[in-house]
């Protein structure tokens, strides 16, 4: 389970510090190709907080064999969809030199 109190900051108006807390660990298993993304939550309870494909998020213990697995998976196809992405032309250097004199 998440909760998500906000915490206001003075002398910003109505601006407001969100802060995810894990208050339980699921100990259902997630299937991977539901699961977005991840980010990990250090503190009094370490999680690993999944992100499904549809936007919840849901906090499993990063000991259990099957978030560790999950966690691989997610890098190993992050890794792999980054290499896959070609710079843009603009991106690539370029062929030619200019000088510029003044």
């Amino acid at each position: 389970m998440l909760t998500a109190p906000n915490y206001p900051l003075s002398g910003v108006g109505s601006e407001v510090l969100e802060k995810s807390i894990c208050v339980s660990l699921t100990t259902q298993r997630l299937p991977i190709k539901n699961i977005k993304t991840y980010t990990i939550k250090e503190g009094s309870m370490k999680a690993v907080i999944f992100i499904t494909r549809r936007g919840l998020k849901v906090c499993a213990d990063p000991h259990v064999d099957w978030v560790k697995k999950a966690v691989r998976t997610i890098d190993k196809s992050n890794r792999r969809n980054v290499s896959q992405t070609k710079p843009t032309e603009a991106q690539q250097s370029p062929k030619t030199a200019v000088t510029l004199t003044g």
